[in-house]
């Protein structure tokens, strides 16, 4: 994605021809959103074209794809920092995804599949449905995620082991 500072336009480029004949000049910030091919910004780079970039951004927390780029493009030649920011989209997408895991916390435990297919045949067979809280919810890792995932399981009145 291409972002100039002269018309504020955000642009999604998938190969180097879709940049003939623009000002790559113009533009002051990069924004790196997987599966893009990282060696297009090292090609990208390498020409001089984006001399004015000012600022990088991976949309995603990981950055290990972009590796190729970061090591020929953002440091000097001692391994050093050149100075330009590369940031990147830690804790955009907590939230969502910590929905997400009680999203498939509760399907399993309510056994949703069950009651579904109960309600297909018409039958009425009782069963016990669990409920979460007093259960255990361990995360390998506490990052983000897992930081936004156990706030929930603590609602839920969960105990939280990280390891």
């Amino acid at each position: 994605v291409v972002w100039t500072d002269d018309d504020q336009s955000i642009e999604s480029v998938f190969s180097l021809e879709k940049f003939d004949g623009c000002d790559l000049e113009s533009v002051s910030a990069l924004l790196y959103i997987p599966p893009m091919d990282p060696s297009m910004l090292v090609s990208l780079w390498h020409s001089g074209a984006l001399k004015n970039v000012r600022w990088v951004h991976c949309f995603f927390a990981g950055v290990d794809k972009l590796q190729p780029f970061i090591s020929s493009c953002l440091l000097d030649k001692s391994g050093n920092d050149n100075g330009l920011p590369l940031t990147n989209g830690r804790g955009a997408f907590s939230s969502s995804l910590a929905e997400f895991v009680f999203c498939a916390a509760l399907h399993f435990n309510k056994q949703i599949m069950r009651c579904q297919q109960l309600k297909q045949q018409a039958s009425w067979n009782p069963f016990v449905m669990h409920v979460l809280r007093g259960r255990v919810m361990a995360f390998a890792g506490f990052g983000n995620i897992a930081r936004a995932t156990a706030q929930i399981a603590k609602a839920f009145g969960m105990r939280v082991i990280a390891l």
